[in-house]
């Protein structure tokens, strides 16, 4: 059957393709690969974007021509680096320099190199409000163009609460984008409508949470948010742990044939608008 993990990161300087091999060992054989910062690429100003989304792009080649798996591509600007570039160019600069990297990253799905916006949102840790605003307004612009091109976006943000949850779907709804369209990664399972307004949960590969999003009754993807990071390996889960937990939750009878089916194919390709093998 197909196994998708919704969110791992893949670097050239360190595992790369090997972690995408782990994973298809493993049974895995669809994956998100997201964007994020990388080292050798710092964030100092708009033009760097382009570079930094290009490591990202060759990635998802390099993964392919080395495996059998599917490999789509979320692409935008890490939301804290939005602190960084305010510190150097100024507040108005770096939000300039944010939607740059998103008008980039549209580009790119636009021609077919990715499918989402991603990872995109607000720091996880505690900003000024200042910051909140600023990056919200990023959020709606990216969601605004994800509505024009009927894809995805991918939100980080401090883990959800019913309450922030229903403030995304607001901020959908200013941009005129179904909340389906929506991913929150790195989410609490929280599962019921009622508690995430619509948006899609991205739920790590952990079995108490598992048992916890399972008991809403409605559709959540499954992520690792693999970093694929020397000074933190094997973090946050390794690659191989959605597919290995995924066939142990259903040799047990955990996870029905008709669930995983939902989490690694229907609900992956509505929200994406993808098709998986």
């Amino acid at each position: 059957m197909a196994i998708f993990d919704n969110h791992i990161h893949l670097r050239a300087s360190f595992k790369g393709v090997e972690a995408a091999k782990t994973f298809e060992k493993s049974g895995g054989t669809a994956i998100l690969l997201t964007h994020s910062p990388y080292a050798e690429v710092p964030i100092t100003r708009a033009a760097d974007y382009e570079k930094a989304y290009g490591l990202t792009l060759a990635m998802a080649d390099a993964v392919r021509a080395a495996t059998h798996l599917q490999v789509f591509v979320a692409l935008g600007p890490y939301p804290v680096e939005f602190i960084q570039l305010r510190e150097t160019l100024g507040h108005e600069s770096a939000t300039d320099a944010m939607k740059h990297a998103i008008d980039l990253a549209a580009n790119d799905i636009r021609q077919g190199r990715a499918v989402a916006f991603g990872e995109i949102g607000r720091p996880h840790f505690p900003v000024g409000e200042d910051i909140i605003r600023a990056c919200n307004d990023l959020v709606v612009y990216a969601m605004a163009q994800a509505k024009s091109l009927e894809c995805a976006v991918v939100l980080h943000t401090e883990d959800p609460t019913p309450t922030t949850f229903a403030e995304f779907a607001r901020m959908a709804a200013r941009a005129g984008l179904d909340p389906k369209y929506v991913v929150k990664h790195h989410s609490t399972p929280f599962t019921r409508r009622e508690d995430t307004s619509g948006l899609v949960p991205s739920i790590l590969a952990k079995e108490q949470l598992v048992v916890q999003a399972l008991k809403g009754g409605s559709p959540f993807l499954l992520e690792t948010d693999y970093i694929d990071d020397p000074r933190r390996p094997g973090a946050v889960l390794g690659p191989a742990t959605v597919p290995k937990k995924t066939k142990a939750w259903l040799e047990r009878g955990s996870l029905t044939t008709e669930q995983a089916w939902s989490i690694h194919h229907d609900l992956p390709e509505r929200t994406y608008r993808i098709q998986i093998n």
